[in-house]
Parts: structure tokens; C-alpha cells; sequence
């Protein structure tokens, strides 16, 4: 495990393959599995629409998803995703659910591997919004860290990025009864 987990983590292991193995549907629609983030969500204190919000922009829910100095890359399986990642190593890479910037993977020792795990990748994107949040304060300056690293990097790019997953974010919570 990337992030240390609580002991209770009744269903997570078992949903390791299911995250892993999306269910594509009609459309070519890739299904998050919700059970898996909202307990991700509470690991974190923050709301499971939030990390939606994030997955959903950033990778359409592909666990796969590769960006590679601006450059999108959507490999059909893990293992192409590594080869890929190897191939590119020295460049700026993000990669997963969470789209997971190589600069944090590097900071913390993490292998690329690991992060690539879509139920540790989701983890380790909640531990970095969260870092974030406690950094920059429970506002949308730390929402575009999450992007950029800090609010004063790029600060156009990271409000552009803000206000995109605000707007994914407060659909998701309209959808869901929590915005009332």
C-alpha cells in the first residue's frame, strides 16, 4: 500500500479487481465504482463527489490514462501504460484515475508501479488533495494545486482547472442530494 490504510477496509481488496477491470457500457462510458471512493472520501475527510469530480476530468474514469508532458496517451492495458512510462522515464508524467504527477511520486519514493494501481493511484490523489486543502485552506486555490502544485504556479491554468472540476463537482453534488 502507497498511503497508510486503517484496518478496516472491509471491501477495498476486493475491489481491486473491479477498479482494475472497468465495465465499459454502451457509449464506451467507463462506470466508477462507487464504494471505492466513498470510502476513499472518508479515509480523507473530503466528499466522494469531490474525487469524482477530479477522476472524471482527469482521466474519464481510465485507470490507464497517461499524460506525458501535455500529451494524452490512453493505453488499453496496465502493463502498455508501464512500458510507456519506462520509455518516457526523465519527462514530466502523470499517470491513473487521479492522474498522479510524477513530482509526487518521485517526492515520496513511490514506485511508478504502485501508482499505477487504480485503488492506490485513488488513494494517493486524496492524500494529495488533501495536502493541498490543509495547505492552502478548504477553498478552490487548493483545488488548482492539485493540478499545479501550488496556487502560484501557472495561477491561470490552475483557476482554469478549478473552476472546470467546481463545475463537475457541483453537478455531481446536485446529482447526488448533497448540495441541498
Amino acid at each position: 500500500m502507497i498511503i497508510p490504510d486503517e484496518a478496516e477496509r472491509s471491501y477495498a481488496p476486493g475491489m481491486r479487481f473491479k477498479v482494475q477491470q472497468r465495465v465499459l457500457v454502451a457509449g464506451k462510458e467507463r462506470r466508477p465504482v462507487t464504494p471505492l471512493f466513498s470510502q476513499v472520501a472518508e479515509e480523507f475527510s473530503l466528499q466522494p463527489e469531490i474525487l469524482h469530480a477530479i477522476a472524471a476530468y482527469e482521466s474519464g474514469y481510465n485507470p490507464w490514462a497517461l499524460n506525458i508532458e501535455g500529451r494524452s496517451v490512453y493505453p488499453k492495458t496496465r502493463e502498455e501504460a508501464l512500458k510507456i512510462i519506462e520509455k518516457n522515464r526523465g519527462r514530466s508524467f502523470d499517470v491513473g484515475l487521479m492522474q498522479v504527477n510524477s513530482y509526487w511520486i518521485d517526492k515520496f519514493g513511490l514506485s511508478v508501479k504502485d501508482a499505477l494501481e487504480p485503488e492506490e493511484n485513488l488513494r494517493l490523489g486524496a492524500w494529495i488533495l488533501r495536502y493541498c486543502l490543509d495547505r492552502y485552506g478548504y477553498n478552490w486555490k487548493a483545488v488548482g494545486a492539485y493540478h499545479t502544485g501550488s496556487p502560484k504556479n501557472l495561477p491561470e491554468r490552475s483557476r482554469a482547472y478549478a473552476v472546470e472540476v467546481m463545475n463537475r463537482y457541483r453537478d455531481l453534488l446536485a446529482e447526488s442530494g448533497n448540495g441541498k
